[in-house]
């Protein structure tokens, strides 16, 4: 990944970070290029996950924490992310927000810097384009530069730096990492207030928080900032549409409920069981209990507005007119959590991508008399396209 991507995916991640109330991301070249050598290894190896098999072609260390000990960097602790297949910079980072155990990653309160990678095979293969994120703390860094005599009555930290003897105090450890989250947000809400372009629908992460989903709306969340906060109660989470209707089906999960038991006691997200529709304004109300302050939040965002002429198909049959030479973005309403497209049939050749994996987007040819076209999908819903000519 050339330093100009690097610099512009930073950036674009800062954007949004910094509008929830979070220190920006400097550019660390030692995790750019640990991000990078476990891009090139993905792609090789076709995997997709965060581990390196010792011995194969191009390993450079299992786990993320050995990678970056490998090129150098002083701290072992690291958080990182990785999106697949994302034509992007952009929509790597969008993917990894709707996606909530990485969105939290993202918006953690302790890393200052990052280090980006992005690899790409021209070669046709199932996994083509990578992004990998490694988030690190450069405060965490310089504690393990530092000299600590051991001294009776106090409890040491081991393994967390490059060097794996190092034994760092835990009270300088943990004075560090606060230091750090003092500098952002209280609390941190996502999508932020007003934010626009939102993409409707969720569809899965490793870990999957909703298993029993395959498809789902986009996530709300709401973290607690640990250098402030110590115990939260949530007492409200609700979501309402345009229209001020209560969005009933949904999930909350939190540390109790949260099967992969990733999220902390200060972590919440409300999960639309179904997906959310296009070019909307959602209302988001939350109301905790913290630390026996109460706190109250009201927002609002809004979601991707369909760049064509949009049809919303919600029956397995439909007949619908379109003009010769249009663009239209068919979006094929799921009847149930596990309704998603994997192909579609035509027996004339279209020009049509997906846009989501319920979303088609489809280029109608210019031609002067009109016709007809039929279109099957994996799910054997089917919709007819009236063609008129021009």
């Amino acid at each position: 990944m050339n330093i100009l991507l690097a610099n512009q995916s930073t950036a674009y991640l800062n954007s949004v970070r910094q509008k929830v109330g979070l220190i920006p991301l400097k550019s660390n070249r030692l995790l750019h290029q640990s991000a990078s050598s476990h891009a090139q290894y993905l792609i090789r190896h076709q995997k997709t996950g965060h581990y390196q098999k010792k011995g194969s072609k191009g390993y450079t260390g299992n786990t993320p924490s050995t990678r970056v000990r490998k090129v150098g960097y002083n701290s072992t602790i690291i958080r990182e992310n990785i999106s697949i297949n994302t034509h992007g910079y952009k929509a790597s980072v969008k993917n990894l927000f709707a996606a909530i155990y990485h969105r939290f990653t993202f918006l953690n309160f302790v890393s200052d810097e990052i280090g980006i990678g992005q690899y790409h095979s021209k070669n046709k293969k199932a996994v083509k384009n990578i992004y990998v994120y490694d988030l690190g703390s450069s405060t965490l860094s310089k504690l393990c530069k530092r000299r600590y005599p051991l001294s009776s009555g106090s409890y040491y930290m081991k393994d967390i730096c490059r060097d794996k003897k190092k034994m760092v105090p835990m009270h300088s450890f943990n004075k560090e990492k606060e230091a750090i989250s003092l500098k952002n947000a209280k609390v941190v809400y996502y999508p932020y207030n007003k934010e626009k372009d939102i993409w409707p629908a969720f569809y899965n992460e490793m870990p999957d928080p909703l298993p029993q989903y395959k498809v789902s709306g986009f996530p709300i969340s709401v973290q607690f900032n640990p250098a402030y906060y110590k115990k939260v109660t949530l007492k409200k989470f609700r979501l309402y549409n345009n229209k001020g209707k209560e969005i009933k089906k949904t999930k909350i999960l939190q540390k109790k409920n949260d099967a992969n038991h990733l999220f902390t006691a200060l972590e919440f997200a409300l999960m639309p069981l179904a997906r959310l529709e296009f070019g909307e304004t959602y209302t988001v109300v939350f109301e905790a209990k913290a630390d026996k302050k109460t706190i109250k939040r009201k927002w609002s965002f809004s979601t991707t507005k369909s760049k064509g002429t949009y049809y919303r198909l919600a029956k397995n049959s439909q007949s619908i007119n379109v003009l010769s030479g249009s663009k239209i973005i068919l979006y094929i309403v799921p009847t149930h959590g596990k309704d998603i497209l994997r192909s579609y049939s035509c027996k004339k050749n279209i020009h049509a991508k997906f846009l989501d994996q319920n979303t088609l987007e489809i280029q109608i040819p210019k031609q002067r008399y009109s016709s007809k076209l039929n279109i099957r999908f994996s799910n054997n819903k089917r919709v007819r396209l009236n063609i008129k000519g021009r």
